[in-house]
């Protein structure tokens, strides 16, 4: 994703995989609370770094949820919520790889290992079931 990240295709799959979870969660309504605290996946040194990636998440939901809301016709809401659905998930990805390569870049600190295994339960955790 960066040319200049010391992450490889391993780290890209890993961010592509959760952030494809994460896109899911908000499709199938609000994200609950333990949802949105899995979904705060940096190696955050201070509450002021931990406060805006929730800002962050706060808005990307807020965002998909509202481009979501404003289809009228069935053919408009398909394509929209393809549209939705694809800018939340690049959006997800980066935010999720930028988090990834900031720990990392010391090599494969505790840090760069916190942020993997949150990815990992965000995975594990898996998509929605239908009711």
């Amino acid at each position: 994703m960066n040319e200049y990240s010391a992450l490889g295709s391993a780290d890209e799959k890993l961010t592509q995989e959760a952030a494809g979870v994460a896109v899911s969660w908000a499709l199938a309504g609000e994200l609950t609370h333990q949802q949105s605290d899995q979904l705060i996946v940096g190696d955050h040194l201070s509450s002021h770094s931990w406060m805006g990636e929730a800002d962050w998440l706060h808005r990307w939901e807020r965002n998909l949820r509202d481009a979501l809301a404003n289809a009228t016709d069935s053919e408009e809401r398909r394509q929209l919520v393809a549209a939705a659905t694809d800018t939340a998930l690049r959006a997800m990805q980066s935010h999720m790889y930028f988090e990834l390569d900031q720990a990392g870049w010391l090599g494969p600190d505790p840090g760069y290992q916190r942020v993997c295994a949150s990815l990992h339960r965000i995975i594990a955790t898996g998509h929605p079931t239908a009711p």
